[in-house]
C-alpha cells in the first residue's frame, strides 16, 4: 500500500517539473554580440503582467538583470512559436534582449 501512495505523489509531482511555460532564465549573451543579457520571461499570465503586452515583458526583463546590470536597457525582442500547428495550442516563448550601460 506504501508503494502505491509514493506512486501517486511522484505522478503529482513530476509533471510540474516538466513544464518549462512559466520558466524565466537570464543568460549571458556571446561576447559579439551588442547586448548583454538575453532574457527569457514568463508566458503565463500573472497579477499586472500580461506577456502579450510588450511593455510588461520588458518591465520584467529589467526587474529580472536589476542587480547585475547598471543603467539597463531593452534593445530587442524574440518571439519563438512553440504551437505545433493542429495539434497544439500554446503561448509562444518571449525572449527580450537586454544591454547594460557601457564604459
Amino acid at each position: 500500500m506504501s508503494r502505491f501512495w509514493t506512486a501517486v505523489i511522484l505522478l503529482a509531482v513530476l509533471p510540474g517539473w516538466t513544464d518549462t511555460r512559466g520558466m524565466v532564465r537570464v543568460d549571458a549573451a556571446a561576447p559579439d554580440k551588442p547586448y548583454d543579457f538575453v532574457v527569457h520571461v514568463r508566458n503565463i499570465p500573472d497579477i499586472k503582467y500580461n506577456p502579450l503586452v510588450r511593455q510588461d515583458r520588458n518591465r520584467m526583463a529589467l526587474h529580472l538583470v536589476r542587480g547585475e546590470c547598471h543603467r539597463a536597457r531593452v534593445v530587442g525582442e524574440d518571439i519563438v512559436k512553440t504551437e505545433i500547428y493542429g495539434i497544439t495550442s500554446s503561448l509562444p516563448d518571449y525572449i527580450v534582449l537586454v544591454s547594460c550601460a557601457r564604459k
